[in-house]
């Protein structure tokens, strides 16, 4: 009787809560059948998760305030549908996990999220690719573009729209943790980031400009400097893409070993550019991605290309269904066993991706 009583008050309170708090479930299950080949390595069937969209649950919230005023957090984990394990170990809101004060003078956020050029999250303003990064990485935009990843630590401002523009900034006051995996050092020992950005939005035309700083303190190592632009342009059935990067003292390339391919890291150049069309209910997108850069270091170059190619068709609002090919080859300082895993590969692969 004590357990019934009990569990009805914690009913009636949940109840009276959501009158005041609006809290949302949400999340996405993708899952594919996928054959990839590397260099000097058998081609690989298996099951695989996250190619359109990552796996995920999450809860979003908001409380109005009044006045315009309100605040709201949000409470996302990635996991792999195909096994069912969580997609970063130790975490249990590895995707986001913010909290948020939203008004009329534009919105804060404080927590865990994904860069200003990370393709991931709330804040992300990456524009410039048909095929972002939850695509393999031969044919999609990572394969050729330095991105930034998701953070912990950060505190962001979004301005409110005006004429189609906002600006968006970031801080990260620690990217990076000791060996037991706290953020208990110095100010001055940490690894920071600061990003700012332009992003306009009218019609069916889309751009940003981006400039992001992680100063690598926690590796010794040059600052990293990502400098970026891209948009889309829409002409009825028709989508164009462009985008262009430069990346000064970058440490972020795949499969970089700062311990002994030298602490000045990488510099490069990249482009991209795509089409897409609607056709018989869906959409088929082609990109091509082409980068060339050095090793601060050694000076040894190279070069990275990658193409691939999808159609998406969505059965209904949500559920879609992707089929996608990609080629992509790395050449001169890239195009060795170390880097293998991360260039010089194709795949192709059939998948749904569910959202609800």
């Amino acid at each position: 009787m004590k357990c019934k009583l009990l569990l009805s008050a914690l009913i009636s309170a949940a109840c009276l809560n959501a009158t005041a708090s609006e809290v949302t479930l949400y999340g996405v299950i993708d899952e594919a059948v996928t054959v990839t080949k590397h260099k000097g390595e058998s081609a690989v069937v298996k099951m695989d998760n996250g190619i359109y969209a990552g796996s995920r649950f999450g809860l979003r919230g908001v409380e109005d305030l009044g006045n315009g005023n309100s605040v709201g957090f949000i409470l996302e984990q990635g996991f792999n549908a195909d096994d069912g394990s969580e997609a970063y170990a130790g975490k249990a809101f590895s995707r986001e996990a913010l909290l948020q004060v939203k008004g009329k003078w534009g919105e804060l956020a404080f927590g865990r999220a994904g860069g200003l050029s990370s393709d991931c999250g709330t804040y992300t303003i990456l524009h410039g690719g048909a095929l972002w990064t939850s695509y393999y990485t031969d044919g999609n935009l990572a394969s050729a573009f330095i991105v930034s990843d998701r953070m912990d630590n950060l505190v962001v401002y979004r301005s409110p729209e005006f004429s189609g523009m906002s600006i968006t900034a970031m801080y990260s006051n620690g990217t990076g943790l000791n060996s037991e995996g706290e953020d208990n050092q110095k100010w001055s020992k940490n690894s920071h980031y600061y990003g700012i950005g332009l992003d306009y939005s009218h019609n069916e035309t889309i751009f940003s400009v981006i400039w992001e700083l992680l100063d690598n303190k926690d590796l010794g190592a040059k600052s990293t400097q990502l400098f970026t632009l891209g948009g889309q342009q829409g002409f009825g059935d028709w989508t164009f893409w462009a985008g262009y990067q430069y990346a000064h003292n970058s440490q972020m390339l795949p499969g970089w070993n700062y311990a002994t391919q030298g602490r000045k890291g990488v510099s490069q150049h990249a482009v991209t550019a795509a089409v897409g069309r609607n056709a018989w209910g869906g959409e088929w997108k082609f990109e091509g991605n082409y980068a060339h850069g050095k090793s601060n270091h050694s000076g040894k170059k190279y070069n990275i290309w990658s193409a691939g190619t999808a159609y998406e068709y969505p059965v209904s609002k949500r559920t879609l269904t992707y089929v996608y090919g990609g080629y992509g080859k790395a050449n001169k300082l890239l195009n060795t066993d170390e880097y293998k895993s991360a260039f010089n590969s194709w795949t192709v692969c059939l998948g749904v991706s569910h959202s609800f």
